[in-house]
C-alpha cells in the first residue's frame, strides 16, 4: 500500500477527466470493434459500454488531495485495508452495509488493485476496486447515502504495423519483432485460427517467408494491455500470398474475408490435429510398415505427441466411437451432402461424445495415440466422398460464402483504412488487391 498526495500527483484529474471521457463518449471512431468469435474464427463478441448513472464518483477523484493505493493481498480485507489507510471502523461498517446489495465487500478478491480517495481534511471520498482488466467498482457517497457502480472501461485502440521474416515458428518470428513472447504467442494462435482453412503452419512455414501484420494495440487509461483482433493480414508462405481483412458490422460478429470479400471460412479444416510431421501421406499402394505388404493408404498420418487433442475438420452429425479391429479407437462424422470424416488410433474419446451428437467444426473429439495396429503415436485422418477415400490435402474443397453486394461499400471502407496503415509500414510491397484475393 503506498500513499501520494495529490500536489505529486499532478495529473490523477487529467486522467479522471479522460476516464470520463471515455466511459461518457464510447469506443473510438475507427471500424466498430467486437470482441469473441462464435464461428471458429478468432474474433470477439460486442462489449456494450454502460453510461454513468452520473459522473459523481469521478468528480470526487478528481478533487481528491491524497490516493491510497496497493494490492488486496492474501489475507486483506476490505475492513483491514480501508482502516490502515486511516477510514475510522465505524464508517467502514457503515459503508459495507449500504453498498453490499450492489457491491458484496466479503468478495474481494486478492491480486486485485484499489485506490482510495481523501478530502483535504482526510475524509474518505472514493474507494477504487478493479474487479477484472475492464470492469471497475466505485463505491462512493451521492445524494442518497453510500452507494456502489460498475463500471466497464472500453479499450482504446491503436492499430500498429508488424512485419516479421520467418527464421524458424511463426512464434519466433513475430517475438523478434520486439512484441514480447505473450504478444507473440497470442498473435500467431490467432493467425492460425483465421488462416485454419488454407495454412497448416506446423508445415507448411519455410525459412523466409513473410508476415506483414496490422493489429490491434489495446490501451487502458493510457497503459498498454495487450493485443486485440488482427485487421490485415498478409502472409508470404512458401511463395504463395495468402491474404485477411477483419470485416465487424455493427451488431453482428467479427469475420474475417479475402480483399474482395470472399469469406475464409470453408467447410473443412486444413488438418484435424496440431501434428509435428506427416508421416504417411494419401497413397494407392503403399508397403504397410507392420504387415510388410503393399496396401493403399487412403489417408494422411499426422505424427503429433500421445495426447494431443483431435479435433472435427468439419460441422455433421457422429456416425461412430468405438474400437474398431486395426483402426484403433475410431470417431466417424458425416458431414451431410456427400462427405464423411474418420479419425483413427485415439488413445482415448473426448468425454461424453456419442452417436447421433451434433459436432461443430473445431470441437475436440479424443486424443492422439497408438491403439490398433499402429507403430507410433499419430491421427490416420481419413475423408470420404460419396463413398469413394479422397486426398484430404489435395481435394478442392468449395470456397466460402462471399459477402452481400450491400456490405461491400463498408467493407471495403475497413479494409482500405487498414490496407493504408499496412502500405505506410511495409517495406518490401504494397498489398495487391487484384487477382484472387486469397
Amino acid at each position: 500500500m503506498c500513499s501520494t498526495p495529490w500536489k505529486l500527483l499532478g495529473g490523477l484529474a487529467v486522467l479522471a477527466g479522460s476516464m470520463l471521457a471515455l466511459l461518457l463518449v464510447g469506443p473510438i471512431a475507427l471500424p466498430k470493434h467486437s470482441a469473441t468469435n462464435p464461428s471458429g474464427i478468432n474474433a470477439t463478441a460486442p462489449h456494450p459500454v454502460p453510461i454513468l448513472p452520473e459522473a459523481w464518483p469521478l468528480s470526487l477523484a478528481a478533487g481528491a488531495a491524497r490516493v491510497v493505493e496497493g494490492t488486496f493481498r492474501l489475507g486483506d480485507t476490505f475492513g483491514n485495508v480501508l482502516n490502515q489507510a486511516g477510514v475510522p471502523g465505524r464508517l467502514i461498517d457503515q459503508l459495507a452495509h449500504a453498498v453490499k446489495p450492489d457491491f458484496n465487500v466479503q468478495r474481494i478478491r486478492s491480486g486485485r488493485a484499489y485506490k482510495i480517495y481523501f478530502t483535504p481534511d482526510n475524509e474518505l471520498v472514493l474507494f477504487r476496486y478493479q474487479r477484472s482488466e475492464q470492469q471497475t467498482v466505485l463505491v462512493a457517497k451521492g445524494a442518497s447515502g453510500w452507494r456502489a457502480i460498475e463500471i466497464t472501461i472500453p479499450y482504446k485502440i491503436r492499430p500498429r504495423f508488424i512485419q516479421a521474416k520467418v527464421l524458424g515458428s511463426l512464434e519466433g518470428a513475430l517475438e523478434a519483432t520486439s512484441i514480447g513472447r505473450t504478444g507473440a504467442i497470442r498473435l500467431a494462435h490467432e493467425l492460425a485460427g483465421i488462416f485454419a482453412w488454407d495454412i497448416d503452419f506446423s508445415a507448411d512455414l519455410r525459412v523466409n517467408d513473410n508476415v506483414n501484420l496490422v493489429v490491434e494495440q489495446r490501451f487502458l487509461e493510457g497503459r498498454f494491455v495487450g493485443f486485440g483482433d488482427v485487421l490485415l493480414a498478409e502472409l508470404n508462405i512458401a511463395d504463395r500470398v495468402y491474404r485477411a481483412v477483419r470485416y465487424q458490422r455493427l451488431g453482428a460478429a467479427t469475420a474475417y474475408f479475402t480483399p474482395v470479400g470472399q469469406s475464409l471460412q470453408r467447410a473443412f479444416l486444413r488438418s484435424p490435429v496440431d501434428f509435428t510431421s506427416i508421416s504417411s501421406g494419401f497413397s494407392h499402394r503403399r508397403m504397410h510398415p507392420i504387415l510388410n505388404i503393399a496396401k493403399p493408404h487412403y489417408g494422411i498420418d499426422y505424427v503429433a505427441p500421445a495426447g494431443t487433442p483431435v479435433h472435427a475438420t468439419a460441422t455433421g452429425t457422429i456416425a461412430y466411437v468405438g474400437r474398431t479391429g486395426q483402426a484403433g479407437n475410431h470417431v466417424k462424422i458425416r458431414h451431410g451432402g456427400s462427405y464423411t470424416s474418420h479419425y483413427l488410433h485415439l488413445s482415448r474419446f473426448a468425454d461424453e461424445i456419442k452417436v447421433g451428437d451434433s459436432i461443430e467444426q473445431g470441437q475436440v473429439l479424443g486424443y492422439v495415440g497408438r491403439t490398433g495396429l499402429a507403430t507410433n503415436n499419430h491421427l490416420h485422418y481419413q475423408l470420404d466422398q460419396s463413398g469413394t477415400f479422397v486426398d484430404p490435402l489435395r481435394i478442392n474443397l468449395p470456397a466460402g460464402a462471399p459477402l452481400a453486394d450491400e456490405l461491400m461499400p463498408d467493407f471495403i471502407r475497413q479494409r482500405d483504412a487498414w490496407i493504408s496503415i499496412l502500405r505506410e509500414g511495409q517495406v518490401d510491397r504494397p498489398l495487391v488487391l487484384a487477382g484472387s484475393g486469397e
